[in-house]
This record gives C-alpha cells, structure tokens and sequence, in this order.
C-alpha cells in the first residue's frame, strides 16, 4: 500500500459525494488500534480509502485489554466459589479470542496495520518510532485512547493498592477490600469483590454517586449493595492510603479511619493525547473538536482521546462519524443522546438520552411486569421519557440485563419516534424487550387527553 501518494494537504471543505468507490485515492491514518481506531481504520476501507492503522500495541487497545476486557470477564463470573486462576484463564482465553477478531476484520476490511508508537510530525504527516520517512495522508484520525488518573497519595503499587488494570494479574482476594471511588468502576467493583465474598468498605467520594444518572436509580444501586452487606461510607474523599506490612488504611477527608487488605482505586481517567505531537501543528489537547469529531480539515480526535464519557459505544459513533465526515460521505453528527451508558453490577443500571428537565415526562413501571424478569431476577425498574410533542427522549433502567432492555428506547430515539409508534410494538415475549413498549402502552393509556399524541 503507498502513503501520501497525490495530494498531501488535508481534504477542504469542497467534498464530493463518494460511496465504495475502489478508486478512491484519499488515504486515512488512524494512530490508536482500540475500540475507536478499529471501527475508523475499517470504515473508512470499506468505504474505499486507503487505511492504515498504528498502535504499540495488539489490535483491541490497551483500555480494552486493560481493564475493560477483564473487568467485564471478571463480573461475569463472579460468584462464591469462584478463584482467581480459573477467571484469570478465561480472561486470557477471551483476550486471545479478541485479538484473533479484531485482526480477522482488519484483514477481511484490507487494512494495512504497523505496530510502532506513532505521532504526528507535521500536517498530514505522521512519523513512526524507528522509521526514517514520515507517512502522509490527508486524513488523520487520532484515537489514541485514556489513561487513568491517581491523586499521588493514592497511586496502586499492583499489591496492596489497585487499580482496574492489576485484574488481568490478580492471583488471589483479601479477605477485606476498601473501593474507592462511585463511578461505573467503582460501582462494578463494589459488586464484583462482593460477590466474590470479600468484605467491602465503599468510599463514595464527595460527589455524587454515578453522576449523570438520574438519582433514584444510583440510589437504587446503593440501596442493593448495603443489603448485601457492603459497607457504604458517603460523603467520604479518600486523601491517604497507610502501606503497612499485613494490612493497608485509608484515610478520609475527615481524618477517619478504614482499615483493609487491599484497596481498589477507581478514580477516573483522562485522554492521552501528550506525545500525540498536537504541538507540531500549533495545537494542544485544548483544541476544540466539532460534532464531526474534527480538530481542523483533515485532522480528527475521537473515542476517549475525545475526552468524557470514556464509553466504548461512543468511541464506535464517533469513529464512523469521523470518517465518513472525512471522506465527503453523507453523515450525521454525533448526537450523545444516542449513546447507553451501562454500568455492569448487579443489578446493572443503564440509560440513555434525556431523562429530565423542561417538558419531559416519565413513565415507570417494575420489571416485573415482563415474563422474562421472572427467569432472571423480577427486581428493578423500567422507566421511559418523553416530550410535550410525545417524542421519545430517553430512559433508565436498574436490574438484570438492564442495558439490553434499553435497545429498542436507543433505536426510537434515533429514528425520532413518538409514544404512539412506540406502544405499538411487540417484540418476542418473553424478552426484555417488551419493556419499552409495555411502558410506552401504559403511559399512552394514562396520560391526560390533552398531551395524547397522534
């Protein structure tokens, strides 16, 4: 494959409608081989460019081998009884399997991969470590992913303090565990150890508990884990960690005192974009990106190194979106409300879309109103929204599987549908997605006359 040959300058504005053209001569490099920079690199072969994708690293990313490929291993089958070396074998084993995907569909796509820390050198000019010669290409994608974020006195050693990647090399539990941390990490966590039969102190933070969820379905969470005995302590800011020789204590922003085995930091994370070589083209991890995912013509930043939320589902949208932006192809800009956010534990809790505010009205009914609940677990919520016009908006869920009940409430809100379309729908029973219309159902059978939609 030739890089840079023709025009070395990026695309202009003056697109023109391309569509599997095999005579495409624009050629794309995506620098970041996880979720993002696959979906990008692959996308943009299909749609006939010429792609070439570079990591350091194995095709998956380093976040999704990290921590998000174990993690979500890890919860699947944490249950008493369960020991570190069997789920470590099966987060080898699916690790192994990914990889072996990913490559399989970079290969099937006819995307050129070289493995090497990249950066950018100059405008459509990326220089690979160890290479003599610069590659160009009018489009550059940067998706170069997130790094974690630790407040110095609480940065993991991998032994006595640790952090979502140390899951991958976790050979045994303690007996008592102190999470720190009320994210979506730090919520799986607190369910993971406590199914695994550790006893766990949870420090919330100061902050809210899951923010940007609505609060009764954090509460809800919250509510689940102290039933199970985890010990939750709101309100609490971790500031210190004491290394001692059999056991470790946190230490809170009001001086008190938790004592563990092991502590568990989930704090946060932050795009990578330092030595990306932003710098080279008058810019730093400040420059502003466009619903397009576009930094300037040519240059894009999507996926974590786009910055919050850091969710593998929004990194695929803005992948997509970013190239076929990038080629003149006809696409929509990247519209958050189309994004779920899942949190894994048990029970999950997922949302998407707008969920309050001005004119949105919800509906809420138990999930035990579907068959299906009934063969997993009946406890939990259901709840849809929408406008004054009767459009849906969004919805959240907490219980089993809550992330898949949402599917059809992502799909209305895409394809702008209304309450009416909605309750309409029957899908398969018994599954969970009869959830969405059932609700869609009730509301449009109890709402007032005067907000009943055509």
């Amino acid at each position: 494959m030739q890089h840079g040959g023709g025009k070395s300058s990026p695309i202009d504005g003056a697109r023109v409608r391309l569509w599997n053209n095999a005579d495409m001569n624009i050629s794309v490099i995506v620098i970041g081989a996880g979720p993002a920079g696959i979906e990008a690199a692959t996308t943009a072969a299909l749609c006939g460019a010429l792609a070439t994708l570079i990591d350091s690293g194995p095709p998956g990313g380093r976040a999704t081998h990290g921590s998000l490929l174990p993690s979500k291993v890890w919860l699947g089958e944490a249950r008493p009884g369960a020991t570190p070396a069997s789920i470590l074998e099966s987060v080898a084993s699916v690790k192994q399997s990914w990889m072996a995907a990913c490559r399989r569909r970079l290969d099937a796509a006819g995307v050129t991969c070289i493995q090497g820390r990249a950066q950018l050198v100059g405008p459509g000019r990326v220089m690979v470590e160890g290479s003599k010669q610069p590659l160009a290409a009018e489009v550059i994608v940067l998706a170069c992913g997130s790094e974690p974020v630790f407040e110095p006195a609480l940065k993991p050693d991998g032994k006595q303090v640790i952090a979502p990647r140390h899951l991958s090399m976790l050979q045994q539990l303690p007996r008592r565990m102190v999470v720190i941390g009320a994210g979506a990490t730090g919520c799986e966590m607190v369910h993971l150890f406590n199914a695994m039969g550790v006893d766990v102190t949870w420090l919330t933070g100061t902050g809210d508990m899951l923010p940007g969820f609505v609060r009764e379905a954090a509460d809800m969470l919250a509510a689940a884990m102290a039933g199970r005995g985890v010990e939750i302590v709101p309100g609490a800011r971790a500031c210190d960690i004491e290394r001692r020789r059999h056991e470790v204590v946190v230490i809170d922003h009001r001086g008190r005192r938790h004592a563990a085995d092991q502590v568990f930091v989930a704090t946060g994370r932050r795009a990578d974009l330092d030595g990306q070589g932003l710098e080279s083209l008058g810019l730093d991890s400040s420059a502003p990106v466009d619903a397009h995912g576009c930094i300037r013509p040519g240059l894009y930043r999507i996926g974590d190194a786009a910055g919050t939320p850091f969710l593998a589902n929004r990194a695929l949208a803005q992948a997509r979106i970013a190239v076929r932006h990038a080629l003149g192809l006809a696409v929509d800009p990247y519209a958050p409300n189309h994004v779920v956010q899942a949190v894994y534990s048990q029970p999950e809790v997922a949302q998407v879309g707008r969920v309050q505010g001005a004119g949105i009205q919800t509906q809420v009914i138990g999930l035990d109103q579907a068959l299906k609940s009934h063969l997993l677990d009946p406890h939990g919520k259901f709840a849809l929204c929408w406008d004054e016009r009767g459009r849906i908006t969004g919805g959240w869920v907490v219980g089993r599987h809550a992330s898949e009940a949402l599917a059809p409430v992502v799909t209305a809100i895409a394809a702008g549908a209304n309450l009416a379309q909605l309750a309409a729908a029957y899908p398969a029973n018994p599954t969970l997605g009869e959830l969405a219309a059932m609700a869609a159902r009730v509301a449009e059978d109890t709402v007032r006359p005067s907000h009943r939609v055509a």
